[in-house]
């Protein structure tokens, strides 16, 4: 069941594919207008619609894809020991909630740089989208299991993602500080 909903992710993500070079496209030509170096509009833009784009397997993956039974499991480390640590059953578990947040961690401090460029603030904005969903399979009756074990799990991929685009957040916000200074030395000459 497992792997036909993460088939199904990526077909879809394979289908959708033009309609987010298109957005993105979009995106960047709006900034280029708007005076932006065409370079940094692209950059921006990509990294903008990765962000939202990372949501979709997510959101498919998670609400979308029945589960076997329902509930509520709010005691730590409950539902990851109960999945069987060494089986093959909890490494599917358990794994996969992991890999499943390490694009959105690894994405979002390059993409809202000064705002979510830092591990702690990672985790929190991961936390928080993780309750979200968890929240969502419980109201709209999944029958998933509603775990704090997931939302750990999942914090802690968005953590991992995070660590593999460290090196670039300071090239990241390093650019933003030199074309705002660039563009104050403009604004001073006037032009």
């Amino acid at each position: 069941m497992v792997l036909s909903s993460v088939a199904t992710a990526l077909e879809a993500s394979i289908v959708l594919s033009p309609v987010v070079a298109l957005v993105t496209a979009v995106v960047a030509w709006v900034r280029v207008r708007r005076g932006r170096p065409c370079k940094r509009a692209a950059l921006e833009s990509v990294l903008d619609v990765l962000s939202l784009a990372t949501l979709f397997p997510i959101l498919v993956l998670t609400l979308f894809n029945p589960g076997s039974s329902g509930g509520i499991s709010l005691v730590p480390f409950s539902d990851m020991s109960d999945s069987g640590l060494g089986s093959m059953t909890g490494l599917y578990q358990n794994g996969g909630n992991i890999a499943l947040f390490v694009p959105l961690g690894a994405v979002l401090p390059l993409a809202w740089r000064r705002r979510l460029a830092g591990f702690a603030r990672v985790a929190v904005v991961a936390a928080a989208v993780s309750a979200g969903v968890e929240a969502l399979q419980y109201v709209l009756g999944t029958r998933h299991i509603t775990s704090v074990d997931d939302v750990l799990l999942n914090s802690a991929g968005a953590l991992i993602g995070a660590a593999l685009t460290w090196p670039w957040w300071r090239v990241r916000v390093r650019m933003d500080t030199e074309s705002s200074t660039t563009a104050g030395a403009r604004g001073a000459r006037g032009r």
